[in-house]
């Protein structure tokens, strides 16, 4: 009997133990399942993101093509060349005895207008006419009291006239006009001392009217009148303390006297024939 009990209670000893242990163990597994189960369950929202993504990616290559469509390729045609050939100063096979005959307006470190004549005189006008004698070889330019250097450049239509090394004179110019062209032909130099007798009247280079009379007097008549000796041979005049040279020319209806080399007299004038 008491046999009987003991066995009784070690086998149901042996069963609870069993399972008892079995069910200890078996609970943390699924637990551990359940675990690896929300892990795995948590890449399943990654299709979602990835069009996120893909759409973030593809709007700033909308936008990135957006300033590419005003493309500005035509800028280079304000850069031409051409034009910028023609705007350069050209200094080759510029006739500096015909090209530096006009009136001379400042445009850099010059003050006062200056009209350079083809008679050896420089007329710089200030409150008054102040005239001085020139001589120029090549682009040595000897006036007043200067030996001085110029440099004349055309720039398009423009000419313009550099002198450097004179104190009264120096500075750059651009030319705004020169004397007309008059279709005229020279009288012989034995006519000279007939045709030039009478009153003259200014063209260009002069400011005063200026009579040759037959007894070896000119007359410049300024506000007030300047009798000069004068003496003529050939086309040799002396007049005042210069020694001048003269050309007398004519057309249909005037003749015409030039005076080169003298500072007071030199100039071109007309009288009716």
């Amino acid at each position: 009997m008491h046999k009987t009990i003991i066995t009784v209670l070690l086998t149901s000893l042996f069963w609870a133990f069993v399972i008892f242990f079995f069910f200890e163990l078996k609970t943390p597994k699924e637990e551990s399942t359940i675990i690896v189960n929300t892990e795995q369950s948590a890449p399943q929202p990654e299709p979602i993101l990835e069009e996120q993504v893909a759409v973030a990616t593809t709007k700033p290559e909308v936008k990135s093509e957006q300033p590419k469509a005003p493309t500005v390729k035509k800028s280079p045609k304000t850069i031409e060349p051409s034009q910028k050939a023609t705007t350069k100063p050209t200094t080759e096979d510029i006739n500096y005895a015909l090209e530096i005959d006009g009136m001379w307006t400042p445009v850099e470190g010059a003050m006062y207008p200056l009209e350079i004549t083809k008679y050896n005189v420089a007329i710089q006008h200030r409150s008054y006419k102040n005239r001085v004698n020139y001589s120029l070889k090549g682009r040595n330019l000897k006036i007043q009291y200067d030996n001085a250097r110029c440099e004349i450049t055309k720039q398009g239509e423009n000419y313009f006239l550099e002198i450097y090394n004179s104190q009264d004179f120096s500075g750059k110019y651009k030319r705004t006009s020169q004397p007309r062209k008059i279709d005229m032909r020279p009288l012989d130099q034995s006519l000279y001392s007939t045709a030039i007798i009478g009153k003259w009247s200014v063209i260009n280079g002069q400011e005063y009217p200026l009579e040759f009379s037959k007894y070896g007097t000119a007359i410049q008549s300024r506000s007030y009148e300047v009798r000069v000796d004068y003496t003529l041979n050939g086309n040799a005049l002396n007049i005042q303390y210069d020694s001048a040279r003269v050309v007398i020319s004519e057309d249909a209806s005037y003749y015409y006297l030039e005076i080169y080399n003298s500072q007071d007299f030199s100039g071109r004038y007309r009288r009716l024939k």
